[in-house]
């Protein structure tokens, strides 16, 4: 899908481009939502540039990330989409920047370029260069990472009252601190694909302001530097939430561990309580022809309370030294 933008009155207009159409003869941004090879090569003949396959985007070194051709700069960066779904992944998003036009191309819809759309359609932005919305685009994607920070520390909260609440039924909280480990791994997980997001966004401002700095506009390079500023701070703040999910994740796990130490004690001491009146019952229960109380009367009553008392002194001791 091809949709083509331009600025009137200030406000950034889209318009979606048929498969018989031509590409309008002005325009500043150009957008493939899950191109075909087919409109691929309409863009790469429009502005005889070559763009990216979806086996290119994904190759992870800098050299196919960053790189120039013809004066327009190929950047890569993963955004990391299905966050609502509750099916984070990773996305690559290509943006091409040239002095006169900016294209972008992707294979997933992402929530900062519909919430960009949104806010232009109310013309809340006004852009009247390819860099300035290059990094306005940019500086939505952070906003959208920064949101995802906000939304994991506000359940990490959550999570750790749960965790260290001291009104727990014993079962129940059993089955809690197993479903609060899926939940911090799901977590650890998305901690870990903003991490790659942030960075590989980190690589390609700085690549940006050194490519383009002949032609770089000056709001452009200043709105740059702010979101340079907020990728640092986030990525500060993503390392700290890292950290609490370890300290969340040890702590739970420590608990289950607690937990399971103490059905294994109850058993042991269980196990000891019925020792000696098990090693009672096994002397009484041999078949000798002579034995000194086999034929009293007193003697089965007799057995059985020196099964109960055994039992009771080895709970009192336990007591006495606070193994119970």
């Amino acid at each position: 899908m091809i949709t083509c933008y331009h600025v009137v009155n200030g406000v950034l207009k889209s318009q979606p481009v048929g498969p018989d159409e031509p590409l309008p003869a002005s325009f500043l941004w150009v957008d493939l939502l899950e191109p075909s090879q087919e409109e691929e090569q309409r863009v790469e003949r429009a502005l005889g540039v070559d763009i990216p396959t979806r086996e290119e985007m994904a190759e992870i070194e800098d050299s196919s990330r960053l790189r120039e051709q013809d004066g327009a700069l190929l950047m890569t960066s993963t955004v990391v989409s299905g966050i609502g779904a509750q099916r984070p992944s990773t996305a690559e998003v290509t943006f091409v920047l040239s002095a006169q036009w900016l294209v972008t191309v992707r294979y997933a819809e992402l929530a900062a370029f519909s919430v960009f759309e949104t806010k232009n359609a109310h013309g809340l932005n006004q852009h009247a260069s390819p860099d300035l919305l290059l990094a306005t685009l940019l500086d939505s994607i952070v906003d959208r990472i920064a949101d995802v920070l906000e939304m994991i520390q506000s359940q990490l909260n959550s999570l750790s009252e749960s965790i260290f609440s001291d009104a727990a039924d014993v079962r129940q909280g059993k089955a809690d601190l197993q479903l609060i480990v899926k939940h911090l791994g799901r977590h650890n997980s998305l901690l870990g694909k903003l991490s790659g997001s942030l960075l590989s966004i980190t690589r390609q401002l700085g690549y940006v302001r050194l490519g383009a700095s002949e032609w770089l506009r000056e709001p452009a390079r200043i709105a740059l530097k702010s979101v340079e500023r907020d990728v640092r701070s986030l990525g500060e703040h993503q390392a700290k939430i890292s950290g609490e999910v370890t300290f969340l994740l040890d702590a739970t796990l420590g608990l289950i561990n607690i937990e399971q130490n103490s059905i294994i004690k109850v058993f042991s001491i269980a196990a000891v309580l019925f020792l000696p009146p098990t090693l009672l019952g096994t002397a009484y229960g041999m078949n000798f022809d002579h034995m000194p109380e086999l034929h009293w009367a007193y003697g089965y009553p007799l057995a059985l309370a020196m099964m109960v008392a055994s039992a009771a002194a080895s709970y009192a001791w336990f007591k006495f030294k606070n193994w119970l």
